[in-house]
């Protein structure tokens, strides 16, 4: 499963595959219930398809592309060739509002995810 989180660029690996000659992807978020979709064009691997790398780097812009918390399928397209993965975007998280234990007398429930 592949994790993101909102409101940052994401750099996820890839297990690089024979089939990736050029240097061009496109990533594709659809969310498993409901219906939210982002599509990302024209994304390259930062070692530059690196014949000596076993991974690809892409990044995945969520700080200027809005996108919900849950769970998404990722698609990861390059030619013809796609290759999809379960994700998981994160945008929220919960804070104890007392202390630094486990145990409090309140969560709060935040949109700054650390």
């Amino acid at each position: 499963m592949k994790h993101l989180k909102t409101g940052v660029v994401n750099t996820l690996s890839f297990i690089k595959l024979k089939s990736f000659t050029v240097n061009s992807f496109s990533v594709t978020l659809t969310k498993v219930v409901g219906t939210d979709t982002l599509t990302l064009s024209s994304l390259t691997d930062l070692n530059g398809l690196d014949p000596c790398k076993d991974f690809i780097k892409i990044n995945i812009d969520l700080l200027s592309n809005t996108l919900s918390g849950g769970e998404y399928v990722l698609s990861l397209t390059n030619g013809d060739k796609t290759e999809s993965y379960l994700s998981h975007v994160k945008s929220y998280q919960y804070n104890n509002a007392t202390g630094t234990s486990i145990y409090s007398d309140s969560v709060v429930l935040s949109n700054t995810v650390d």
